[in-house]
């Protein structure tokens, strides 16, 4: 029995802790502490939320190395530093007088992000798993919401009846004690000498070659299908990123705010069932109809919020369109594994990662000027339509593309699939 046990459900169970803690309590839980600082620093919301958009760039700017460091690196370390760097620099956040802190802080928090967070997941478990990839992904991912549901009120409750500054020693402490252990004894990158990645003995198609198969990022980069994967992301994470105008299209409308958050809480629900579901849907099912299935989801989730009026029809809509989330953060990694082999996985998807995060991070200001000039979230909206109609496109051409290659048996020793045909 435990001879037939394979070490990826190890990796597996601590990218779910990842999930639960990096996502949902580090990611998730920022928003809490904005009113709370602004109060007592005496400063407006917009100086607060600076912070963030220097987490954010910094983020963006580390996608550029990511990828090849995670490669270079002893990932025990880097992924050791990165919780250390998070988890210490928001009990630090305690001590802060001022502001000026919050924006080194978080400059330093969106360094150790990428390595942290986004990549890990996606990179440890593309390394040591062949079968059931998409599968283990979607739970992995799907288990962020889970986090949000119980730290959004564990945090909250600690700052109504303590203060902030209790607040970033409780979220410290939480990120420390439950990542350390497992970045510091159980992680490793890939499998090792004598080790294959789950699924190896029975995956019978091309992509049999072991962890050191696939494209390096040179070769990747020649291809069309890394422009369609970046574009597909790019996409998708324009549409997440407006999510936060949801509430605001809801009140503006002639909703109140209540019903805005019960559309956003619907949102997170879609979002956390999507991604658990869409990665076995990939395994089991025709990848092309999934995509078409989730395209169909975002955009009638999407367009409801325009056309339809009731309360209860726009959180359905929420609801919907948080299942079409999915897209981005499940399908995305799966296709570009899928895609490139896991050769130079991490710096392929990395540099990916990043035209999305700059695409995510100006959204919400592009809907905000939008709104300023006509008084209306309708067009913007309606743009997230269009997008998930094109990125659906994008993948299945990569899909499709892919496929061609793979079944013709059109592959080289060096790069994975043929050059001529992928080019």
């Amino acid at each position: 029995m435990f001879k037939r046990f394979h070490y990826a459900w190890v990796i597996f169970a601590c990218t779910c802790i990842i999930s639960l803690v990096g996502f949902g309590l580090v990611i998730n839980t920022a928003g809490l502490f904005f009113a709370p600082i602004s109060e007592s620093f005496g400063i407006g919301l917009g100086e607060v939320t600076l912070m963030q958009t220097f987490q954010g760039i910094a983020a963006m700017v580390t996608f550029l190395f990511a990828g090849k460091l995670m490669e270079k690196t002893n990932i025990k370390v880097l992924l050791t530093v990165s919780y250390s760097v998070i988890g210490l620099g928001l009990i630090s956040l305690s001590m802060a007088h001022s502001i000026i802190p919050f924006y080194i802080v978080k400059t330093l928090i969106g360094i150790a992000q990428p390595f942290a967070i986004v990549l890990s997941i996606p990179v440890l478990l593309g390394n040591w798993f062949e079968k059931k990839l998409g599968t283990v992904m979607g739970i992995a991912l799907g288990i962020s919401a889970i986090g949000g549901s119980i730290f959004n009120p564990i945090i909250s409750m600690v700052i109504t009846n303590a203060n902030w500054r209790v607040g970033f020693i409780v979220s410290g402490a939480i990120v420390l004690i439950l990542t350390l252990p497992i970045t510091l004894f159980l992680i490793k990158y890939k499998p090792e000498k004598g080790q294959q990645p789950y699924g190896y003995e029975t995956t019978k198609n091309v992509e049999n070659k072991g962890v050191d198969f696939g494209f390096s990022i040179k070769q990747a980069l020649k291809t069309p299908l890394f422009y369609l994967l970046a574009f597909a992301d790019t996409a998708l994470n324009f549409i997440s990123g407006f999510v936060q105008n949801i509430s605001g299209h809801i009140v503006n409308v002639g909703h109140s705010l209540t019903t805005g958050a019960s559309v956003i809480s619907a949102v997170m629900l879609g979002a956390a069932i999507g991604k658990i579901l869409i990665g076995y849907l990939l395994d089991k099912f025709n990848q092309s109809f999934i995509i078409i299935m989730y395209m169909i989801f975002g955009a009638l989730g999407w367009g409801g919020l325009v056309i339809t009026t009731s309360g209860t029809a726009l959180v359905a809509s929420g609801f919907l369109l948080g299942l079409g989330q999915a897209m981005l953060l499940v399908s995305l990694p799966y296709f570009t594994r899928k895609t490139f082999g896991p050769k130079s996985y991490s710096s392929i998807y990395s540099i990916i990662t990043m035209f999305g995060a700059f695409s995510g991070a100006i959204s919400i200001s592009i809907g905000g000027a939008i709104f300023d000039a006509t008084q209306s979230y309708a067009y913007p909206i309606w743009a997230n339509v269009g997008l998930y109609i094109v990125s659906a496109i994008a993948i299945i051409m990569t899909i499709n593309i892919t496929r061609k290659a793979i079944n013709r048996r059109e592959l080289n020793n060096e790069s994975g699939y043929s050059n001529k045909k992928l080019s």
